[in-house]
């Protein structure tokens, strides 16, 4: 039940991320809802996986076929449902804990955090990158079945 209130905080917070970075508001609740799935199934799997790291990869990869999705639906860009939606799993915390790290003067905790941090971070732009990239490869093999 705890996730199911976690994903409905996520709406709340990735609606009011979209008006801040001027999403068209009848956009709204389609970014909040492809960002809620997005941070339920990295709830599921960071619970089974204990990983932060591939919780991110699978997060980043069920909002960005989302974010298609609705793009393709819609006719809008991409990066209209696609920005927003990601808020919930980029790795804010671990940018903090670098910084208070390095103020502490704890030079293990900071290389720990950084290490963690940038493989976060570079999960979700892996998860992006290959659904783009599969994404572009389904929709040319359609469009060429599409023109026999």
């Amino acid at each position: 039940m705890t996730m199911l209130w976690e994903s409905l905080g996520a709406f709340v917070a990735i609606f009011g991320f979209a008006m801040f970075l001027g999403v068209p508001k009848k956009y709204l609740a389609i970014c909040g809802i492809d960002g809620a799935i997005g941070w339920f199934v990295y709830l599921i799997v960071e619970q089974y996986s204990q990983s932060s790291i591939v919780a991110s990869f699978v997060g980043a990869v069920v909002i960005s076929i989302g974010a298609h999705i609705c793009a393709r639906a819609l006719k809008k860009p991409v990066t209209v449902f696609l920005l927003p939606a990601n808020m919930t799993i980029v790795p804010g915390a671990g940018m903090y804990r670098i910084v208070y790290s390095i103020i502490q003067s704890d030079d293990a905790m900071t290389g720990f955090y950084l290490s963690q941090t940038l493989q976060i971070a570079g999960m979700i732009a892996l998860a992006m990158f290959v659904v783009s990239s599969v994404w572009a490869i389904l929709m040319s093999g359609i469009q060429a079945v599409k023109s026999r």
